[in-house]
């Protein structure tokens, strides 16, 4: 994680709210009348992390006791951030805390989290010479990690003794230089298809991952498969070699970094804008019904409403 993490005090709100009616009186004129009043609001007190992943910021919620476990690991310093001069819809503080309390990361200590952003996928949306086939519901593959608890990612999916926070540490590194998304994927099998199979699951990966797969045969490595959309070729194959004569834990973190900034591209997207996509089948149904629908009750409404030439 890099940012901060605030600490918002409990603290009420007093603002000013117009009010309007308009009345008929007695001669049946319209008349409107406006008067304020003061409101007050109570803001309770909150705590969250702010996170940056370079052009993109994000806010999180998060609990008192895990503020004060990122604030310990930042160096334990909490800054005043202020008087709270900020107020909502036009109002002004009107007691409680007033100060916002902020923990700057004062040793460089690493969170990593995750985030998720769309891509658009042409590869996807239309068949061509990259279209994969359909998996069968036998094979047993992986859904894509979808990393539901953005201060802990999915990434190693199948047995290993690879630390979890190693492995993110590793991709907060690789994020910022190289733009990718290493995932490890195990099976416990001797099947060398399994790879393939989980490359056409995933579609071949999404925009910035790469995905290392390998399957065991007992204590020892059977075979590896790497796939992604990269511009080099080579690191994958770099990548198979390593996964397939290294340990699978902690020691191998170092190799695949290494190759990874050495040699991978990611994939210039731009480069499929060639692809066309049409829309499918079911969208010119969709279309044909709601036209026939419209325009048949339109139809019915211009010749039967309450109103003639006059």
């Amino acid at each position: 994680m890099k940012g901060t993490v605030e600490h918002d005090g409990a603290w009420t709100e007093e603002y000013e709210e117009e009010h309007s009616e308009t009345y008929t009186d007695s001669e049946g004129h319209s008349h409107t009348r406006t008067w304020t009043t003061t409101e007050h609001e109570h803001h309770s007190e909150n705590w969250s992390a702010l996170l940056n992943y370079g052009s993109i910021s994000e806010e999180r919620d998060i609990s008192a006791q895990l503020f004060n476990e990122i604030v310990k690991n930042f160096g334990g310093v909490i800054e005043d951030g202020g008087t709270q001069s900020c107020s909502h819809f036009g109002g002004h503080y009107d007691g409680g805390d007033n100060n916002i309390y902020i923990g700057n990361n004062k040793t460089g200590y690493i969170y990593p989290t995750t985030t998720t952003k769309r891509f658009e996928n042409r590869v996807k949306a239309a068949p061509t010479v990259f279209s994969f086939v359909k998996v069968p519901t036998n094979v047993p593959v992986y859904l894509w990690p979808e990393n539901p608890d953005w201060m802990h990612s999915d990434r190693l999916l199948g047995a290993s003794k690879i630390n979890p926070r190693e492995w993110d540490l590793m991709n907060t590194r690789l994020g910022a230089k190289k733009k990718v998304n290493v995932i490890l994927v195990g099976f416990n099998s001797a099947d060398p298809m399994l790879g393939k199979w989980q490359q056409a699951k995933w579609i071949g990966g999404r925009k910035n991952d790469l995905v290392l797969c390998y399957g065991m045969s007992g204590t020892n490595v059977a075979w590896t498969y790497s796939f992604g959309w990269t511009e080099k070729e080579l690191c994958k194959r770099n990548l198979e070699t390593i996964l397939l004569t290294n340990p699978i834990d902690d020691s191998i973190i170092p190799l695949i970094e290494k190759e990874i900034i050495a040699n991978y591209t990611i994939k210039d997207w731009s480069s499929f804008d060639y692809i066309s996509i049409s829309p499918p089948t079911w969208a010119y149904v969709v279309l044909i019904f709601v036209m026939i629908v419209t325009q048949a009750g339109f139809y019915f409404w211009a010749n039967a409403n309450e109103f003639d030439k006059n």
